[in-house]
């Protein structure tokens, strides 16, 4: 991760010695629209990186995605989903926190004060930047297109799974094992097919001396009609 600071950033609330929460701001725009939503609570899980320099340690929050919540907490399901998220939109971050979302929230601060696996309790401001974020957008337009559609995100992330399972069945029976021995019943048709191979030879053999047999003894009546015949002719007429 190259260390560096955005060009362009405002502050928003208090700033806070020893520490900076930055905010890219694609995803403040993303966390105002989730809050707009009516169809019940969410999980949002939260992207980003950071480094300490000076003394001061730096948080970027670069990415966010959410799905209706199954509960309160993260289950199996919803960390595959976000796992999933993260490899296609945001690759090279980490997750860094989620939140669970209810109808009606409107303060963003909030949020970071109640963000999982961050201590962001006492925290009283944050820096909004601005830097191209394709991630982000990306996400939102799909996010933005399943909800035309009105596709249900856990849905699709448990019919994934499925998939994958699938597949990974398929490539683990396609595999070959070497130190498996070879079936009985293979060995078995086998060693028939030889035999087989084996008695059609003998067969053909036997075949071939019978007919050098009969073509020998041919051989030898056609010689001996042919002494008779000169014999026949070398006989004095009467």
């Amino acid at each position: 991760m190259v260390e560096r600071l955005p060009k362009s950033a405002c502050l928003v609330g208090q700033s806070e010695p020893g520490r900076k929460i930055l905010i890219e701001e694609y995803v403040i725009s993303f966390l105002q629209a989730m809050m707009k939503k009516k169809k019940g609570p969410h999980i949002i899980v939260f992207f980003g990186d950071g480094f300490e320099r000076d003394g001061i340690r730096h948080f970027f929050i670069r990415g966010a995605a959410s799905h209706r919540a199954s509960g309160e907490g993260l289950k199996k399901m919803d960390e595959f989903y976000f796992q999933t998220i993260g490899r296609q939109y945001f690759p090279g971050l980490k997750g860094i926190g989620w939140y669970y979302m209810e109808e009606g929230e409107k303060d963003i601060l909030e949020i970071l004060k109640h963000m999982r696996e961050q201590n962001f309790q006492d925290c009283v401001g944050y820096y909004l930047f601005f830097e191209k974020n394709e991630g982000m957008e990306e996400y939102m337009l799909h996010r933005q297109r399943m909800d035309k559609n009105g596709i249900d995100v856990i849905g699709e992330a448990r019919r994934e799974t499925v998939l994958l399972e699938k597949r990974q069945a398929v490539v683990n029976r396609k595999k070959p094992n070497p130190k498996r021995p070879a079936p009985m019943v293979a060995v078995q048709i086998l060693n028939m097919v030889s035999l087989c191979i084996l008695i059609i030879c003998c067969i053909i053999a036997v075949t071939t001396l019978n007919q050098y047999d009969k073509m020998k003894q041919l051989e030898e009546a056609v010689t001996c009609l042919e002494i008779s015949m000169e014999e026949q002719k070398n006989l004095p007429e009467e």
